[in-house]
């Protein structure tokens, strides 16, 4: 049993696009030259990869365990193409970077206009993505490396992470709004709190905040991983708002929030540099990962 490179590549334009259709157009190849290799892919293993149901094509169990090897071998054969170009001299490439919300009001733009003076013609995804999709992504080699805030230590025996710098959280509502005349946490028992962690470590977090001082906990926890809409809630509501004491100052720069000092917590947003376990990395990658980290200890 041989498996071949195009086939493994027709699997993943399959199942990233949902389609032969959509795959043959991804592939620059017929239709029938993706089900030919799909086919071909499924007599050569002799299992099923793929099933057909109301919503376009879909893959069996054992298609979505050989999909998180395809999807690695033919992302690590371009990052080796990307290389070797460069190595002729080309100055063009591709850097795949999987973020969460915090990251792009923290050394994320600063390190990215560096990286821009030094790599102009490389091109650059940014992919927003929860901390569960992300280390699938990393697992599986969709993205170079990723960039993580969250208040809980990730842990994968795939998936390399460095602790880059760390934010005291704090706590703030909009000024014009009636909590800001809040004095205590019960105060704020029967108000709504909001939050962009993308674990689900917050609401428990929350809860034992209040407890811990006898309270019952808010009922009104809400995710919201928008930054945008995140600050328009900030601003248009009435609501208690979980920031990063450095995302609250740039936050704060028109003097709209009012900061809850009454509220003391030890728990602190880590920002995460994130990595595939032996993950070998282009040169523009390597290159943004200094770029980060320089920004980081500015």
């Amino acid at each position: 049993m041989t498996i071949k490179l195009h086939q493994l590549r027709a699997l993943v334009a399959v199942a990233d696009h949902g389609s032969v259709i959509g795959a043959s157009r991804a592939l620059f190849v017929s239709q029938p030259a993706v089900t030919k290799a799909i086919r071909e892919l499924e007599s050569d293993i002799g299992i099923t990869l793929l099933g057909r149901s109301v919503n376009g094509v879909t893959l069996t169990r054992t298609g979505e365990s050989l999909l998180q090897h395809a999807r690695l071998i033919v992302g690590e054969l371009g990052r080796a193409e990307q290389q070797m170009a460069m190595e002729r001299g080309v100055l063009e490439g591709r850097v795949t970077v999987g973020v969460t919300p915090l990251v792009a009001l923290t050394l994320l733009p600063d390190a990215y206009a560096r990286f821009r003076q030094g790599m102009p013609q490389v091109t650059v995804e940014f992919l927003e993505q929860s901390a569960t999709k992300m280390l699938d992504s990393l697992r599986q080699g969709s993205l170079d490396f990723a960039l993580a805030a969250s208040t809980e230590a990730m842990s994968d025996s795939a998936v390399e992470c460095s602790e880059l710098v760390t934010f005291p959280m704090a706590f703030a509502v909009r000024k014009s709004g009636l909590l800001a005349n809040a004095t205590s946490l019960e105060d704020l028992c029967d108000a709504e709190w909001v939050h962009s962690d993308t674990t689900d470590a917050y609401p428990q977090f929350v809860a034992e905040l209040f407890n811990q001082r006898g309270l019952p906990a808010p009922r009104r926890i809400t995710r919201c991983t928008s930054q945008p809409l995140l600050y328009s809630l900030a601003l248009s509501l009435d609501v208690v708002m979980a920031w990063a004491s450095h995302t609250l100052e740039l936050a704060n720069t028109t003097g709209h929030f009012h900061k809850l000092d009454f509220i003391e917590t030890s728990r602190y947003a880590k920002l995460l540099l994130m990595q595939r376990e032996g993950a070998i990395l282009t040169r523009p990658a390597d290159y943004f990962i200094r770029c980060i980290r320089n920004a980081a200890m500015m």
